[in-house]
């Protein structure tokens, strides 16, 4: 599924979405947090400040996760970015949509962009 219009703006609009990565038996979040996220070319990615290390990176590869921006849920699958291009849009995105807020400094250092996900609605 792609995301329809409304909810890119929505998106685009908001400063984090909460990301509810699945445990092992993708049926238990593990975790439930705000992340910061941006929208280019009408995709969504998060990535993880500590790299693909992150606890909630890890779980969501492997297992998927659900996310929730205001009241409605979203299921969706992350899909690791390993092309330089689209890492150094969604860096340049992150930089421009958060730009002077903290942590952005780690947010677009190497670690954090290694682990750049896109998240694909199912």
């Amino acid at each position: 599924m792609t995301w329809t219009d409304e909810e890119i703006k929505q998106l685009e609009a908001a400063s984090t979405i909460q990301n509810k990565p699945f445990g092992p038996d993708k049926a238990t979040f593990t975790e439930d947090n705000p992340v910061w996220e941006v929208v280019v070319d009408g995709r969504l990615y998060i990535r993880g400040g500590n790299g693909t290390a992150s606890r909630w990176y890890v779980n969501g590869t492997k297992n998927g996760s659900h996310i929730r921006l205001g009241n409605q849920e979203y299921a969706v699958d992350y899909r690791a970015v390993s092309d330089p291009a689209e890492v150094q849009a969604v860096t340049d995105a992150y930089q421009a949509k958060y730009h002077g807020q903290y942590p952005i400094d780690m947010m677009v250092e190497d670690r954090a962009a290694q682990a750049t996900v896109e998240l694909v609605k199912r």
